[in-house]
């Protein structure tokens, strides 16, 4: 929603209005948000976590749903690490049998001065030797969580397999494997052989920053996937374009979805 500052609080307002006049959905997840006090008169679910509460503006995720009710969930917190990831992702798990939610958004740089060591000998998963980012933390919090259910994890990673292209290395590779190997499956490869242009700041590579993943049940059902390139292109409300999916899942023994 760059409600960071990257944008004006006009786009911002503007990006408002868009998605709750002119988008069709039922669920949003959304980054850089910050909410109008009137949500709730449109949708059932309004859920919002603050990601920076210093400075002039208050903005972090938020989730929406139209018509399910979600609630906002605590992940596995113990180690003395985790708190340090906490702002960056929103887990959120329904009350009308529908999938898990994490809402991420994970910084571009590493976390400073995190106790990598510490975090792997608790079973986290890094990508590099030293170096330690915010969705990997946030994947291995929630994964207790959601591992036996359907869920979907999404937002803005700030990650792209093009990053290891562009500079001569395979961390981003070796990210999505982790997360694999932790039950989060790329949505986009069913769709897509290869990534698709989310974000759309001049004078940068066309990089996909923004993923959607989910279990296999979840990686199965989606139907759709897409970006809304021109939201962030022709209109520039935004820095990134949404990624829309379409997910259908049938109830065991009926042709009625979910």
């Amino acid at each position: 929603m760059a409600g960071a500052g990257f944008h004006t609080a006009a786009p911002h307002a503007a990006a408002w209005d868009w998605l709750r006049g002119e988008a069709t959905f039922d669920i949003a997840l959304l980054q850089e948000a910050i909410p109008p006090s009137d949500l709730s008169d449109q949708f059932a679910t309004v859920l919002f976590r603050p990601r920076v509460t210093t400075g002039p503006r208050v903005w972090g995720n938020c989730i929406l749903a139209r018509d399910a009710h979600y609630q906002e969930e605590s992940a596995e917190v113990g180690p003395h690490w985790a708190d340090r990831a906490l702002p960056s992702f929103q887990l959120a798990r329904s009350q009308d049998n529908l999938p898990w939610l994490v809402n991420v958004h994970s910084s571009s740089e590493p976390m400073s001065r995190f106790p990598r060591e510490s975090f792997v000998n608790d079973g986290g998963l890094t990508c590099h030797r030293s170096r330690v980012w915010e969705i990997e933390v946030a994947a291995h919090l929630v994964r207790q969580r959601v591992t036996g259910g359907r869920y979907l994890l999404g937002g803005d990673l700030n990650s792209a397999l093009l990053l290891d292209k562009v500079r001569k290395h395979r961390n981003n590779e070796r990210l999505w494997a982790n997360l694999a190997v932790q039950g989060f499956f790329d949505l986009r490869p069913n769709h897509y052989q290869h990534e698709q242009q989310t974000f759309f700041r001049p004078n940068t590579n066309p990089y996909q920053l923004d993923h959607f993943f989910g279990d296999t049940t979840t990686r199965s059902a989606t139907r759709s996937w897409s970006v809304l390139t021109e939201i962030a292109r022709d209109r520039q409300l935004s820095d990134h374009a949404p990624v829309a999916i379409e997910v259908e899942y049938r109830s065991v023994g009926s042709n009625a979805s979910d």
